[in-house]
């Protein structure tokens, strides 16, 4: 995998997060994660496809408008580590963490790995 797919990949994702239909979101969600996909954050130790599209629109409920955007991405083999940046809707910048991802040799998402916020000091 290059640097160049993950991102393409994890962008369409992230398209998911937005202010959009919830068929559009299960649309996204079934393009882009393995039925098998496992998910965890913070909130999540072990999640599904259907965890993800519930986080999608709860996020939307909390940050209405809002998106995220990629900060950067580094990738090798089938990993890639990416940078999220949430935007709020007026597009102030809310917050930055990280997702790691594992993508399957059909190209979609197997893995995801969502940590909170980055922070400078622990």
């Amino acid at each position: 995998m290059t640097n160049k797919t993950a991102w393409k990949l994890y962008e369409r994702y992230l398209e998911g997060w937005k202010a959009i239909s919830a068929a559009e979101r299960n649309t996204i969600v079934a393009e882009v994660l393995a039925e098998d996909v496992q998910y965890s954050t913070r909130l999540h130790e072990s999640g599904n496809g259907q965890t993800v599209v519930e986080d999608m629109a709860a996020f939307q409920e909390k940050f209405p408008g809002g998106h995220f955007d990629i900060g950067d991405v580094s990738a090798h083999h089938e990993h890639a580590l990416l940078t999220w940046v949430l935007v709020q809707a007026d597009g102030t910048i809310f917050a930055q963490g990280h997702d790691q991802i594992r993508i399957s040799q059909g190209g979609k998402i197997v893995n995801l790995i969502t940590f909170p916020p980055s922070t400078s000091t622990p």
